[in-house]
């Protein structure tokens, strides 16, 4: 079984949020914080904005400026600190990707539920090794080999997170589109529609089958984050395009994503439903032969 993975842009950004929080709850200003402990008014708003990696005697002097005695807490921010500033273990893979892998990779680590809506493609989270290779290299066939490999590697790390002792719940609605568009041999095919159909028989996985989606749901690809953190760290939208992610914090800008998610699972096949047609597509696809 994996360990239990975290993001440290999340962590880093929740660490802050509570600082902010702190200081508030104080009374103090930022640069009242600055001349009580001679540093920059600056230095202070990176560290609340989760700019940049905190120090554990910074966040220690902090705390206590803050009045805060508990020592379960004040361990709690510690561990926050030392996740924050590490490396995820995506890091040295992430100049080949276009999208922002620090980012994407640290929501999911922090996250305790997905709901996600695939189209063209599925989800990352239900690829299997060959279908990810095959749609990285037809999407990247720019990138060297090297390059290919490690985003291959990032796909199928992620999935870590479902192995680990306390995995997120994942709700998947797959555009049945995506089914019948080929990525690489039948044989693939065949072997990403069982892989399917097996995670869709997990307790923690939720993956229904839309054959028409409504008309509010007519839009890119999108996945809603609700952190492990709920009290603190905020729900994220990240909304895919062909050119520059999109991400979405604000609960007005949320909310319409988690109702648009409520119609696509109510407009779609049930997870047993799912199952049984991926079973289907599966046996379909042995009397395929060749590339598709």
């Amino acid at each position: 079984m994996a360990e239990r993975s975290f993001g440290p842009v999340v962590v880093r950004r929740r660490l802050g949020s509570e600082l902010r929080r702190l200081r508030d709850r104080a009374g103090m200003s930022l640069d009242q914080v600055a001349r009580e402990l001679e540093v920059s008014p600056s230095k202070i708003s990176r560290l609340e904005n989760g700019q940049s990696p905190a120090k554990v005697w910074d966040v220690r002097n902090l705390l206590t400026l803050y009045g805060v005695e508990d020592e379960d807490y004040r361990r709690r921010a510690e561990r926050w600190v030392n996740e924050g500033k590490s490396q995820g273990w995506w890091h040295p893979y992430s100049d080949a990707s276009p999208a922002d892998l620090d980012h994407y990779v640290s929501l999911e680590a922090e996250a305790a539920e997905l709901r996600s809506y695939c189209s063209p493609y599925l989800h990352g989270l239900l690829q299997t090794r060959e279908y990810a290779g095959a749609l990285i290299r037809a999407m990247m066939s720019d990138l060297d080999d090297a390059a290919i490999e490690g985003l291959i590697t990032v796909r199928i790390g992620r999935q870590a997170i479902l192995d680990q002792p306390d995995p997120p719940e994942l709700h998947i609605v797959v555009d049945e589109s995506v089914l019948q568009r080929p990525v690489g041999s039948a044989a693939l095919m065949r072997a990403q529609y069982e892989h399917l159909a097996d995670m869709a028989t997990r307790f923690d996985v939720r993956v229904r089958l839309l054959d028409a989606p409504p008309h509010s749901a007519l839009l890119s690809p999108f996945t809603v984050f609700l952190p492990r953190e709920r009290e603190i760290d905020p729900t994220v939208v990240n909304l895919e395009s062909a050119f520059h992610d999109a991400y979405f914090y604000d609960a007005d800008d949320v909310n319409p994503f988690l109702a648009s998610f409520n119609d696509l699972q109510l407009s779609s096949l049930s997870p047993e439903e799912s199952a049984g047609l991926l079973r289907r597509l599966a046996d379909r696809a042995v009397h395929k032969r060749g590339d598709v």
